[in-house]
């Protein structure tokens, strides 16, 4: 009965250490460190076309208008997050200016009944 249990003992643990083995192969590793033969050179993408270092008395809504760029994006493109407040020496990156073809970036839609109702005072008017 004793050589039983070891037997049946012995091979639960062989049937558990199996099934804990993993049946698929290791994938290989892959070199990504660059060498000389696999470099592509490729141009960097400059998103921006120049940079403007602010000087004393400048003002965002100035500088957006020498540009000719929409305040709105100068502040959105360097994440300023008070407009009011630029230093001296700041540097600024300057989004390109909108194309015509984008169109208008806010268009707003005329009301649906032109003739809206006239306000009448609440209170009568003194004579």
């Amino acid at each position: 009965m004793l050589t039983l249990r070891h037997f049946a003992s012995l091979s639960l643990l062989t049937i558990c250490a199996l099934g804990c083995t993993s049946a698929r192969a290791p994938e290989p590793v892959v070199n990504t460190s660059p060498s000389a033969e696999t470099k592509e050179t490729t141009p960097e993408i400059n998103e921006f076309r120049e940079t403007y270092t602010v000087v004393r008395g400048d003002t965002l809504i100035a500088i957006a208008d020498r540009f000719g760029i929409d305040l709105n994006d100068l502040v959105r493109e360097n994440n300023i997050a008070d407009p009011t407040k630029i230093y001296v020496g700041q540097v600024l990156l300057i989004p390109p200016p909108p194309s015509d073809a984008d169109g208008p970036l806010l268009t707003i839609s005329p009301p649906t009944d032109p003739l809206l109702p006239t306000l009448e005072p609440t209170t009568p008017l003194a004579q």
